[in-house]
């Protein structure tokens, strides 16, 4: 009987160890640096430089590699799971592939600690759960407390939290440790990723991508609800200059001709048409979504030349597809199309802390950091795409800050969890990094478009 109660004992830990590994669908090292806390976590620093990389197995049979890199003022323990490099060789002329097993520290369940060279103190433990290495939590000691913060992108998500625990417990806690103790004050549903929800998004994407060779470009020109090439600046029949500079009305040679704003208003007339058989209606999209001191700079500007056509533009074309859907005549503001959240605190720069403004009201968000915003959007609003107004300063009157030109943006998660984010610029593709190169120095104002299978733009 004993015999039977031990034995059951024994699997029963077994399961429980597997749970602590698996619950989170990640390699977990907190069996392994418990076995190595005094001769790796809490050695002395001249010790650690004399040791060599070291593979360890955890009860689930995972190997992690336990490694020592030196810093300017740090030294780092890296804990990192094994995962495998497929790397193509040539060899007497032949093509092979060598599969290496590889141990990069940022991947899913690795665990940092950096250690004060000086004293051996820990000062900082970074923990990473995410296929994104970019995105991770670390936590810090001060004094007897300890803190945590999650960063996304640079950009700290939650920053300076208490954690409840001593610093030195981290040490040897696993990952579902960590996020009992943090479920309720750190924001893990933002970066959750749900595998699966963005279906509708790609087959978007694919769609646009299949029409690109067959989209040219031409300012101020967009299709009318009818399908006729028109001007959106006049509403009337779009002409092009023949070689004797007469006006004429170009030919349907079965091409398509498109503006920036144009070519979001293509997209939105894929998902409208299926619903009321027409597209939208350019003299409802023109509707002034922003109003200005008529005394004022901007109002007596604007009384000439609008700051903000394009983004009227998208705001309209957002709350049309939306209306048109739910079968409400709603504004804009009632139909909650504009992206305003302000889901971080500040950002890192150049290695330090920086306070920044996030959302501001009719202008949006600095370009420049983008990348964490649409992280977070894609997360928490799966299979929705975006359609962006570029407020820039005039290449005319450089103290004018102008909105003009929208692009469109379909974030998502791949299959192995990794973020991407297509956009789509007039009618060229371009990826979020040269994006955010090339329009460092603007803002970006975003509205929201549920994303759809039943797509069907104009083919011609």
């Amino acid at each position: 009987m004993k015999k039977i109660i031990s034995a059951l004992a024994f699997f029963i830990c077994i399961g429980f160890s597997f749970a602590e590994y698996n619950k989170a669908g990640l390699p977990d090292s907190a069996e392994i640096r418990r076995r190595v806390v005094d001769s790796w976590l809490t050695a002395g620093i001249d010790r650690l430089r004399t040791k060599n990389p070291e593979l360890h197995e955890n009860d689930a049979r995972e190997i992690f590699q336990i490694r020592m890199e030196e810093g300017v003022d740090n030294v780092s323990i890296i804990v990192a799971p094994q995962t495998f490099l497929d790397v193509d060789v040539v060899r007497d002329g032949s093509n092979s592939t060598l599969r290496m097993a590889v141990y990069p520290e940022g991947n899913p369940g690795s665990w940092i600690l950096q250690r004060d060279k000086k004293t051996g103190r820990g000062v900082k433990i970074n923990w990473y759960f995410n296929s994104d290495a970019a995105v991770y939590v670390q936590f810090y000691p001060e004094g007897n407390k300890t803190y945590a913060d999650m960063i996304v992108y640079n950009s700290y998500l939650a920053r300076s939290i208490p954690v409840g625990v001593p610093f030195a417990k981290l040490y040897t806690s696993s990952f579902g440790d960590i996020q009992r103790w943090t479920e309720k004050t750190l924001p893990w549903e933002k970066v959750k990723v749900i595998l699966g929800q963005y279906l509708d998004s790609i087959h978007m994407v694919n769609v646009i991508r299949e029409k690109l060779p067959l989209i040219d470009y031409a300012e101020n020109a967009c299709y009318n609800e009818n399908g006729e090439l028109y001007s959106l600046l006049t509403n009337t029949r779009f002409t092009v200059k023949d070689e004797n500079g007469d006006d004429v009305f170009p030919q349907n040679d079965g091409r398509l001709t498109l503006s920036g704003a144009g070519f979001a208003k293509w997209i939105i007339d894929g998902l409208v048409r299926p619903l009321t058989g027409k597209g939208t209606d350019i003299a409802s999209l023109e509707q002034p979504t922003v109003e200005f001191d008529p005394v004022g700079k901007n109002g007596i500007i604007s009384q000439e030349n609008s700051l903000t056509f394009h983004l009227d533009w998208v705001r309209n074309l957002s709350a049309y597809v939306m209306n048109k859907k739910n079968r409400h005549n709603l504004s804009y503001k009632e139909c909650g199309v504009d992206v305003n959240i302000r889901p971080f605190f500040s950002e890192i720069q150049n290695g330090k802390n920086v306070n920044s403004s996030g959302y501001i009201a009719d202008t949006g968000y600095e370009i420049r950091r983008i990348k964490s915003l649409l992280y977070v959007l894609a997360a928490t609003e799966p299979s929705w795409f975006y359609l962006g107004a570029v407020k820039r300063f005039s290449k005319i009157k450089r103290d004018e800050f102008v909105f003009d030109t929208t692009v469109v943006l379909f974030p998502y998660f791949d299959d192995t969890g990794r973020f991407g984010c297509v956009i789509f610029d007039h009618n060229n593709e371009v990826s979020l990094d040269e994006f955010i190169l090339d329009n460092s120095d603007c803002y970006i104002h975003l509205e929201r478009v549920k994303a759809t299978e039943i797509f069907f733009p104009d083919n011609r």
